[in-house]
């Protein structure tokens, strides 16, 4: 064996016994509080033992924020809205959004954390907006190049699709709404200690509780630490983060709210990713085509490349119930995301694998900031129901990006199969920046959901937006390129619901995306363009009975389509058609099973575009993806439950022209817990094994990047409730 060899096995045996020891010292803390009959405690022991009884009934949510709609029942959305909760995550052990969404065939994994720079989807084969798409209660984020806490939220909504009446510009693929936990009314606390192999440990605090009785100061304290070597040889994270949410019901009607989380996290044997040559606008003898996938757990990066990432995200408001059947609410959001890079881009430069480690290094910041005003309630015309919203929103975002952006030292050249180790140059990061672009949003938005009789009700929604967009160039504060748009964004719909359980509908949304900035790489290096108008049309059913449910939807999004020539410049021509069926279901079959998963088939098409791209498929857009989840209650023994998943993705296009793929790919998850207590507190265990096979397969994103797809993990936690 060598040295690497024992090294490495080693550290499992390690990390290993710090795990047995992690476990032995929660069941002796478990056992000290024995004795402890607290009857505030009752309360979080019924949740519990709901959750281990009937997963179906805490998996599915029956509700989610739908922007200027505020919140709605998903039965009575026209829209494909899914809604992942706090505990089927943390009974999936899931760490990023990849794996929140992996029982839904619509989102397709671009990326992951631990190898590339961080998680990211593709909704229906097109990417969420990074510094447009994520919100938080609603609210606008950042989310370039980083994962969020998701220990700190109580659900994660996905609205797929434009969303551009609920939320302002954005690209079409989908808005992903973080929701935070919110306080208890007795007191609660929660202790998890955790594993994943290879030797990352994590430990996390959940508590809540009220002061003062029902309309009292209520809160809820989330706290995280995560340490050890990733699944990566060679790879380290080291994630602390923390959330506060807050509430006091100011008088019987006026209640105010406060949620924040912080993060800070640094991970190491990362890249941004591996290019063909081509793609990077180098002239090569041959074009270098898809290497053959690596193992996820192959180091290829250096062991000190990465980056180090912050959030800083704090929202406060008021809520006004002005009536029974009236209410206004009012919100600010603050959120700060810095980015320290010191990862790289590893280029291929022939068929054998050989390339160039090119080490980018520099500090970027986002700021955002948005008011939000909303009216909303109901009124009668005769027998017809008026539910009417009427608010106003602005937000901006400043995007701040490194003085001197440093791509170099060339780290030096290698091969992908048998990557070396270079000498770290120690390149100090240069903190500086400027302030590279702004934009700001602002908006009027109406809509009515008239209801005129138990089967029929429309929707129609409008948002009137003046946008402002301005770049500048380093070392000028005269702007560079600036574009206005004062928009009109419509949406309307169609429902019918023949039975109660059961909606039909048709809905139209219209949509303004900002659009990309040529790449560094390309001829016409940091240009700009002016924003892009999408469309969605769509027919869809929902069902929403005891045991299951389901949802059906046809679409069709017409998006600008933004590419790089053969002549390597980035142009803004033509669309891309994306197409097809997304179904998905959940179900509980008899009384030990419980099923959630689905299937899509998209058919995606470059339309009206350069020769070499017009009639292609658009790039990362698979033709057919299908996803499950299955938990079985073993009636023998309560509180036992042997889990299942399994996800299979189809081949994807790199680039626009299709000259290159990367193949179909599928893997199968397999875990167990066990929930039981120890005196009058209950303990959950939980133990998963993802990629069974060990499968090796190729992630791509953004037209021209491949990742290492995540490889064998095993993921290990005990979680103790007080």
């Amino acid at each position: 064996m060598s040295v690497a060899a024992r090294r490495h096995a080693l550290h499992r045996f390690g990390s290993r016994r710090l795990l047995a020891a992690l476990i032995v010292s929660a069941l002796t803390l478990g056992a000290a509080h024995a004795d402890d009959n607290d009857p505030q405690n009752a309360k979080v022991l019924d949740q519990v033992s709901v959750t281990a009884t009937s997963p179906l009934d805490v998996y599915h949510a029956t509700d989610a924020n739908t922007g200027a709609l505020g919140a709605r029942s998903l039965l009575d959305t026209p829209f494909s809205i899914d809604a992942v909760t706090a505990d089927l995550m943390q009974n999936r052990q899931s760490i990023d959004i990849n794996e929140a969404f992996a029982a839904d065939a619509g989102v397709t994994p671009l990326s992951n954390g631990y190898t590339g720079e961080s998680s990211g989807i593709a909704v229906r084969g097109l990417p969420v907006d990074l510094l447009n798409g994520y919100k938080m209660d609603g609210l606008s984020i950042p989310s370039w190049g980083s994962d969020l806490p998701l220990e700190a939220f109580s659900q994660i909504e996905l609205l797929k699709g434009p969303g551009g009446f609920m939320y302002g510009f954005g690209q079409p693929g989908g808005i992903l709404n973080f929701v935070s936990k919110q306080p208890t009314l007795k007191p609660y606390a929660s202790f998890t200690l955790g594993y994943m192999s290879d030797g990352v440990l994590r430990e996390a605090a959940d508590l809540g509780g009220t002061f003062g009785g029902q309309g009292g100061w209520g809160y809820r304290i989330n706290l995280v630490h995560e340490d050890g070597n990733t699944f990566v040889d060679d790879g380290h994270i080291r994630r602390n983060a923390a959330s506060l949410a807050l509430t006091k019901d100011i008088t019987s009607n006026l209640h105010w709210h406060f949620n924040s989380i912080y993060q800070d996290r640094d991970v190491r044997g990362t890249y941004y990713g591996i290019i063909l040559g081509q793609d990077y606008g180098y002239t090569l003898p041959e074009p270098v085509r898809t290497p053959t996938p690596l193992p996820g757990d192959q180091r290829v990066s250096q062991p000190y490349t990465g980056y180090q990432t912050t959030y800083r995200v704090a929202n406060t408001g008021v809520v006004w119930d002005i009536s029974p059947d009236w209410s206004f609410h009012l919100d600010y959001s603050y959120a700060k995301q810095t980015r320290e890079n010191g990862d790289s881009a590893l280029i291929l430069m022939d068929n054998q694998g050989s390339y160039t480690d090119v080490n980018y290094t520099g500090y970027s910041r986002y700021n955002f900031q948005q008011w939000q005003g909303m009216f909303n309630g109901t009124v009668m015309t005769g027998d017809i129901k008026h539910e009417l919203v009427f608010g106003a929103s602005w937000q901006a975002l400043d995007e701040h990006y490194p003085e001197g952006f440093s791509i170099s030292p060339v780290l030096g050249s290698g091969n992908l199969f048998d990557a070396p180790i270079f000498p770290n140059p120690d390149v100090p990061t240069n903190r500086a920046n400027y302030l590279a672009e702004t934009t700001t949003q602002r908006a009027l938005f109406a809509s009515d959901t008239v209801t005129f009789s138990p089967q029929w009700s429309a929707l129609l929604g409008l948002r009137y937006m003046e946008y402002i967009d301005t770049a500048y160039n380093q070392g000028s504060s005269t702007p560079s390129a600036r574009y206005s748009k004062n928009p009109v964004t419509p949406t309307a719909a169609l429902m019918y619901k023949p039975i109660a359980p059961v909606t039909l509908y048709a809905s139209y949304v219209q949509s303004l995306e900002q659009s990309s900035s040529a790449p560094e790489t390309a001829v016409n290096a940091y240009q700009t363009f002016g924003p892009t108008t999408s469309k969605q049309f769509e027919i869809g059913a929902k069902t929403e009975f005891d045991s299951w449910s389901t949802n059906l939807a046809l679409f069709q999004v017409q998006r600008g389509l933004q590419y790089l020539t053969s002549d390597n410049v980035y142009v803004q021509n033509g669309q891309t058609r994306y197409q097809g069926l997304d179904f998905s279901a959940q179900t509980r079959l008899g009384q030990n099973w419980t099923l959630m998963g689905g299937v899509m088939y998209l058919d995606a098409t470059n339309q009206r575009a350069a020769a070499d791209v017009n009639g292609k498929r658009a790039y990362g857009a698979p033709r057919l993806q299908g996803n499950v989840y299955v938990e079985y209650a073993v009636p023998q023994v309560p509180g036992l439950f042997f889990t299942g998943g399994a996800r299979y993705v189809g081949n994807e296009a790199i680039e626009a022209s299709n000259a290159n793929f990367v193949a179909a790919y599928h893997t199968f998850d397999l875990g167990a817990r066990y929930s039981t207590t120890l005196g009058s507190h209950a303990i959950t265990y939980r133990v998963g094994l993802d990629n069974l096979t060990n499968e090796k397969y190729w992630l791509t994103s953004w037209g021209f990047i491949l990742n290492q797809g995540t490889p064998r993990t095993v993921r290990a936690s005990v979680t103790f409730t007080l």
